[in-house]
Protein backbone atom coordinates (compact mmCIF):
# COMPACT_ATOMS: atom_id res chain seq x y z
CA UNK A 1 0.00 0.00 0.00
CA UNK A 2 1.41 3.36 -0.61
CA UNK A 3 2.21 6.24 2.10
CA UNK A 4 -0.69 7.42 3.34
CA UNK A 5 -1.46 11.03 3.15
CA UNK A 6 -3.93 12.96 6.41
CA UNK A 7 -6.85 14.28 4.85
CA UNK A 8 -9.00 16.39 7.07
CA UNK A 9 -12.28 15.15 8.64
CA UNK A 10 -15.06 14.05 5.63
CA UNK A 11 -12.70 15.15 3.39
CA UNK A 12 -12.79 11.83 1.22
CA UNK A 13 -15.40 10.09 3.47
CA UNK A 14 -18.43 11.03 1.44
CA UNK A 15 -16.92 9.25 -1.31
CA UNK A 16 -18.06 5.83 0.46
CA UNK A 17 -20.61 7.86 2.83
CA UNK A 18 -23.37 5.72 1.03
CA UNK A 19 -22.05 2.32 1.55
CA UNK A 20 -20.89 2.86 5.53
CA UNK A 21 -24.26 3.98 6.09
CA UNK A 22 -26.66 1.95 4.06
CA UNK A 23 -28.22 -0.01 6.60
CA UNK A 24 -29.05 3.13 8.11
CA UNK A 25 -33.29 3.24 7.93
CA UNK A 26 -33.51 7.42 7.47
CA UNK A 27 -37.21 6.71 7.32
CA UNK A 28 -37.62 5.14 10.44
CA UNK A 29 -35.29 7.11 12.13
CA UNK A 30 -37.60 10.31 11.00
CA UNK A 31 -40.87 9.15 11.98
CA UNK A 32 -38.63 8.50 15.50
CA UNK A 33 -38.27 12.09 15.58
CA UNK A 34 -41.48 12.85 14.91
CA UNK A 35 -42.93 11.10 17.54
CA UNK A 36 -40.65 13.03 19.95
CA UNK A 37 -41.42 16.22 18.98
CA UNK A 38 -45.24 16.41 17.80
CA UNK A 39 -46.84 17.14 21.00
CA UNK A 40 -44.44 20.31 21.16
CA UNK A 41 -44.22 21.90 17.41
CA UNK A 42 -46.63 22.49 14.37
CA UNK A 43 -45.52 21.32 11.41
CA UNK A 44 -45.34 24.57 9.93
CA UNK A 45 -42.44 25.39 12.53
CA UNK A 46 -39.31 26.21 10.52
CA UNK A 47 -36.32 23.40 10.78
CA UNK A 48 -32.85 23.42 11.34
CA UNK A 49 -30.83 20.17 11.27
CA UNK A 50 -27.25 20.55 12.34
CA UNK A 51 -25.00 17.97 10.86
CA UNK A 52 -26.90 16.60 8.78
CA UNK A 53 -24.18 14.83 6.18
CA UNK A 54 -25.88 13.37 3.38
CA UNK A 55 -29.33 15.15 4.03
CA UNK A 56 -31.20 11.70 3.76
CA UNK A 57 -32.66 12.28 7.44
CA UNK A 58 -33.47 15.70 6.60
CA UNK A 59 -35.72 14.31 3.28
CA UNK A 60 -37.43 11.90 4.90
CA UNK A 61 -38.39 14.44 8.28
CA UNK A 62 -39.49 17.03 5.50
CA UNK A 63 -42.76 15.10 5.12
CA UNK A 64 -43.66 16.16 8.61
CA UNK A 65 -42.19 19.20 8.23
CA UNK A 66 -41.69 21.12 4.96
CA UNK A 67 -39.61 24.19 6.53
CA UNK A 68 -36.17 22.45 6.75
CA UNK A 69 -32.79 23.94 6.55
CA UNK A 70 -29.70 21.45 6.81
CA UNK A 71 -26.62 22.41 7.87
CA UNK A 72 -23.12 20.76 8.18
CA UNK A 73 -19.42 21.70 8.55
CA UNK A 74 -18.06 19.77 5.42
CA UNK A 75 -18.85 21.52 2.43
CA UNK A 76 -18.17 17.87 0.60
CA UNK A 77 -20.49 16.13 2.38
CA UNK A 78 -23.40 18.58 1.55
CA UNK A 79 -22.07 18.31 -2.01
CA UNK A 80 -22.59 15.03 -2.24
CA UNK A 81 -25.86 14.85 -1.31
CA UNK A 82 -27.40 15.15 -4.24
CA UNK A 83 -30.75 16.60 -5.27
CA UNK A 84 -33.32 16.79 -2.51
CA UNK A 85 -34.67 19.60 -2.57
CA UNK A 86 -33.67 20.58 0.28
CA UNK A 87 -32.23 24.21 1.52
CA UNK A 88 -28.73 23.82 2.59
CA UNK A 89 -25.61 25.43 4.47
CA UNK A 90 -22.52 24.95 5.23
CA UNK A 91 -21.46 25.91 8.76
CA UNK A 92 -20.30 24.69 12.51
CA UNK A 93 -22.77 24.23 14.91
CA UNK A 94 -21.31 26.20 17.41
CA UNK A 95 -21.59 28.95 15.63
CA UNK A 96 -24.72 29.27 13.27
CA UNK A 97 -24.97 32.46 10.97
CA UNK A 98 -28.89 32.48 11.26
CA UNK A 99 -30.61 35.39 12.03
CA UNK A 100 -34.27 33.97 12.52
CA UNK A 101 -35.68 31.93 14.67
CA UNK A 102 -36.64 28.14 14.63
CA UNK A 103 -39.70 25.75 16.12
CA UNK A 104 -37.40 22.82 16.28
CA UNK A 105 -33.64 22.34 15.66
CA UNK A 106 -32.32 18.64 15.90
CA UNK A 107 -28.89 16.24 15.30
CA UNK A 108 -28.52 12.96 14.64
CA UNK A 109 -25.67 10.19 14.50
CA UNK A 110 -24.33 11.10 17.83
CA UNK A 111 -22.61 14.08 15.55
CA UNK A 112 -22.59 16.31 18.79
CA UNK A 113 -19.95 14.13 19.92
CA UNK A 114 -17.49 15.52 17.67
CA UNK A 115 -17.53 18.47 19.92
CA UNK A 116 -14.70 17.74 22.10
CA UNK A 117 -14.80 20.21 24.90
CA UNK A 118 -16.96 21.22 27.51
CA UNK A 119 -16.61 24.92 26.39
CA UNK A 120 -17.77 23.99 22.47
CA UNK A 121 -20.64 21.89 24.01
CA UNK A 122 -22.09 24.97 26.31
CA UNK A 123 -21.54 26.69 22.87
CA UNK A 124 -23.65 24.69 21.31
CA UNK A 125 -26.43 25.39 23.77
CA UNK A 126 -26.27 28.82 24.01
CA UNK A 127 -26.13 29.09 20.39
CA UNK A 128 -29.18 26.80 20.08
CA UNK A 129 -30.86 28.95 22.80
CA UNK A 130 -30.55 31.75 21.25
CA UNK A 131 -31.88 30.83 17.74
CA UNK A 132 -35.14 28.68 19.02
CA UNK A 133 -38.36 29.92 19.41
CA UNK A 134 -39.79 30.39 23.01
CA UNK A 135 -41.58 27.34 22.70
CA UNK A 136 -39.26 25.39 20.52
CA UNK A 137 -37.59 22.07 21.17
CA UNK A 138 -34.22 21.05 20.48
CA UNK A 139 -33.72 17.12 20.44
CA UNK A 140 -30.10 15.07 19.32
CA UNK A 141 -28.81 12.17 20.50
CA UNK A 142 -25.11 11.26 22.05
CA UNK A 143 -23.15 8.00 22.44
CA UNK A 144 -22.25 7.12 25.49
CA UNK A 145 -19.11 5.36 26.86
CA UNK A 146 -21.39 1.82 26.76
CA UNK A 147 -21.40 2.25 23.19
CA UNK A 148 -17.86 3.12 22.87
CA UNK A 149 -16.38 -0.19 24.71
CA UNK A 150 -18.55 -2.44 22.81
CA UNK A 151 -17.13 -1.05 19.78
CA UNK A 152 -14.01 -0.71 20.06
CA UNK A 153 -13.61 -4.93 20.54
CA UNK A 154 -15.01 -4.92 17.23
CA UNK A 155 -12.41 -6.52 14.63
CA UNK A 156 -11.10 -3.93 12.07
CA UNK A 157 -13.85 -3.22 8.93
CA UNK A 158 -12.84 -3.60 5.27
CA UNK A 159 -14.56 -2.65 1.92
CA UNK A 160 -15.19 -1.64 -1.31
CA UNK A 161 -17.38 0.33 -2.89
CA UNK A 162 -17.17 1.71 -6.60
CA UNK A 163 -13.47 1.08 -6.71
CA UNK A 164 -12.47 2.90 -3.40
CA UNK A 165 -11.18 0.37 -1.26
CA UNK A 166 -11.26 1.26 2.68
CA UNK A 167 -10.33 -0.10 6.08
CA UNK A 168 -12.12 1.03 9.42
CA UNK A 169 -11.41 0.67 13.08
CA UNK A 170 -12.26 2.23 16.67
CA UNK A 171 -10.28 3.11 19.56
CA UNK A 172 -11.37 4.32 22.95
CA UNK A 173 -9.26 5.78 25.76
CA UNK A 174 -11.30 5.66 28.94
CA UNK A 175 -8.82 8.11 30.41
CA UNK A 176 -9.28 10.80 27.87
CA UNK A 177 -12.61 9.31 26.95
CA UNK A 178 -11.63 10.34 23.09
CA UNK A 179 -13.51 7.55 20.65
CA UNK A 180 -11.07 7.33 17.55
CA UNK A 181 -12.85 6.33 14.07
CA UNK A 182 -9.92 5.61 11.88
CA UNK A 183 -10.35 5.42 8.25
CA UNK A 184 -7.85 4.16 5.65
CA UNK A 185 -8.94 5.09 2.11
CA UNK A 186 -7.27 4.03 -1.23
CA UNK A 187 -8.37 5.70 -4.60
CA UNK A 188 -8.72 4.25 -7.39
CA UNK A 189 -5.51 5.64 -8.64
CA UNK A 190 -3.80 3.73 -5.93
CA UNK A 191 -3.58 7.04 -3.37
CA UNK A 192 -4.20 6.26 -0.16
CA UNK A 193 -5.47 8.74 2.57
CA UNK A 194 -6.33 8.67 6.60
CA UNK A 195 -8.99 10.25 7.92
CA UNK A 196 -8.87 10.21 12.16
CA UNK A 197 -12.28 11.40 13.25
CA UNK A 198 -12.39 11.70 17.38
CA UNK A 199 -15.79 12.24 19.17
CA UNK A 200 -15.54 12.79 22.93
CA UNK A 201 -17.97 10.39 25.22
CA UNK A 202 -19.05 12.91 27.60
CA UNK A 203 -20.30 11.60 31.24
CA UNK A 204 -23.97 11.63 31.68
CA UNK A 205 -24.38 13.92 33.82
CA UNK A 206 -21.88 16.72 32.20
CA UNK A 207 -24.86 17.35 29.44
CA UNK A 208 -27.55 17.95 32.26
CA UNK A 209 -24.87 20.82 34.04
CA UNK A 210 -24.13 22.11 30.28
CA UNK A 211 -27.71 22.04 29.42
CA UNK A 212 -28.67 23.87 32.62
CA UNK A 213 -25.92 26.42 32.13
CA UNK A 214 -26.81 27.54 28.85
CA UNK A 215 -30.71 28.32 30.16
CA UNK A 216 -32.26 25.13 28.39
CA UNK A 217 -34.13 22.69 30.25
CA UNK A 218 -34.62 18.79 29.75
CA UNK A 219 -38.12 17.75 29.20
CA UNK A 220 -37.47 14.20 28.31
CA UNK A 221 -33.84 12.02 28.21
CA UNK A 222 -34.31 8.79 26.55
CA UNK A 223 -32.95 5.56 25.86
CA UNK A 224 -31.64 6.50 22.02
CA UNK A 225 -34.92 5.18 19.80
CA UNK A 226 -37.24 3.76 22.57
CA UNK A 227 -39.34 5.61 25.12
CA UNK A 228 -37.67 4.45 27.86
CA UNK A 229 -35.67 6.85 30.42
CA UNK A 230 -31.99 6.96 29.50
CA UNK A 231 -29.01 6.30 31.91
CA UNK A 232 -25.53 6.49 32.43
CA UNK A 233 -25.18 2.62 31.53
CA UNK A 234 -27.45 3.14 28.33
CA UNK A 235 -25.70 2.62 25.13
CA UNK A 236 -27.22 6.37 23.53
CA UNK A 237 -29.55 8.60 24.76
CA UNK A 238 -32.05 11.34 23.24
CA UNK A 239 -32.47 14.60 24.81
CA UNK A 240 -35.40 16.47 23.87
CA UNK A 241 -34.80 20.38 25.36
CA UNK A 242 -36.87 23.31 25.28
CA UNK A 243 -35.85 27.01 26.91
CA UNK A 244 -36.38 27.36 30.28
CA UNK A 245 -39.54 28.54 30.63
CA UNK A 246 -38.70 30.45 34.27
CA UNK A 247 -35.83 32.02 32.67
CA UNK A 248 -37.83 33.22 29.01
CA UNK A 249 -40.35 35.23 31.87
CA UNK A 250 -37.74 37.21 33.35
Amino acid sequence: MNTETNSKNYEKLPLIYEYLMRKIEYEVWAKYINTLVSNYVKKDVKVLELAAGNCKLAKNLKQYYPKIIATDISKNMLKNSGKNNILKACCEMTRLPFKNSFGLIYSAFDSINYLTSKKKLLNLFKEVYDLLDDKGIFTFDVSLEKNSLNHSKEAERYGEYKGIKFNQRSEYNKKTRIHKNIFIIEMENNKVFKEVHRQKIFLFETYFELIEKSGLSVLECLKAFTYKHGSPNSERVQFILRKDLKRCLQ
